[in-house]
């Protein structure tokens, strides 16, 4: 393979290929409140958010959506949750995700996942691991 070649591959492969973000760790009360943060920015300067998916362990799909495309947010939780987890938008730069009260099967892995206007999806945040404290 000629080094142009070569070189070609490694970009295609680093613009194409994500790396596992880190676990974050967040602690919380069985029976209180969590809070999981989520990174809104875009990779583009002048984008905006269209859609944020929250994801809990290994699951395909999202366990909550929160969707700006239309005239008014358009919230959508897995009927599970039982009304106990809210995505708060706090800025255009960042969000929480509020689980109240909080119950040992909330114990897992989130990811935070946001779909923009213009730029790709991507997983804006690291890895979230909520542990419980009884």
């Amino acid at each position: 393979m000629p080094a142009s070649g070569f070189i070609v591959l490694i970009l295609v492969l680093l613009v194409t290929c994500e790396a596992e973000p880190a676990t974050e760790f967040v602690e919380a009360s069985d029976g209180g409140s969590a809070s999981l943060p989520c990174n809104l920015n875009p990779p583009g300067t002048s984008d905006k958010i269209s859609v944020v998916l929250w994801y809990k362990g290994a699951e395909q799909n999202p366990i909550y959506k929160y969707d700006v495309r239309g005239n008014q947010p358009v919230r959508w939780a897995e009927a599970s949750l039982q009304n106990r987890y809210f995505l708060r938008i706090l800025d255009d730069h960042r969000a929480i995700m509020s689980i109240s009260p909080t119950k040992l099967s909330d114990e897992e892995v989130y990811h935070c996942k946001v779909d923009f206007m213009k730029s790709s999806t991507m997983i804006t945040h690291k890895a979230l691991n909520l542990t419980l404290n009884s």
